[in-house]
C-alpha cells in the first residue's frame, strides 16, 4: 500500500498565483487579448486528461515547471533564445501537460523582439472581464 500526501492549501494558492502571473502579466505581453481564453489556459479543469490530484509530489512538479517557464520567459525578453532555454521550456511544458496544465504556446512567442503589447495584470484583466 502506497500513502500519498496532498498538497497544503498555500501550495495550491501558490500555483494559482503563478498561473495567473503567467495568464495575465505575461502572456498579454506577446500574444492577443482576443486570440487568448486565459480560463482554459494553465487549468486542469477543462482538460480531458484531468490527472492532478492535488498531491505534494504533485504540486511540487507543477510548481517548479510554472516558475522554471516564468524564468526562461524573463531571461529572454533581454536576450535571444538559446538552445538551452528551448529544452528547459520544452521540459516543463510537458510536465505541466502531464497533469493537464495546457500551455500551447511556443518559446518563440516570446523572443524579445515580440514583446509589443504592455498590458499590466490589472488593465488586462478588466478588459477581458468587460
Amino acid at each position: 500500500m502506497k500513502i500519498a500526501q496532498a498538497a497544503p492549501p498555500e501550495m495550491e494558492n501558490y500555483i494559482e498565483e503563478l498561473t495567473e502571473q503567467l495568464r495575465y502579466d505575461l502572456l498579454p505581453r506577446y500574444v492577443s487579448v482576443d486570440k487568448l481564453n486565459p480560463d482554459e489556459l494553465l487549468n486542469p479543469d477543462y482538460c480531458t486528461d484531468h490527472l492532478y490530484n492535488g498531491l505534494l509530489d504533485e504540486a511540487l512538479q507543477v510548481i517548479s515547471s510554472l516558475q522554471t517557464i516564468i524564468a526562461v520567459i524573463e531571461a529572454i525578453q533581454h536576450r535571444p533564445i538559446e538552445e538551452s532555454d528551448c529544452k528547459q521550456f520544452e521540459k516543463n511544458i510537458s510536465i505541466l501537460k502531464k497533469y493537464g496544465f495546457l500551455f500551447p504556446i511556443s518559446i518563440e512567442c516570446f523572443a524579445k523582439e515580440n514583446n509589443l503589447i504592455t498590458y499590466s495584470y490589472e488593465s488586462f484583466y478588466n478588459s477581458y472581464i468587460n
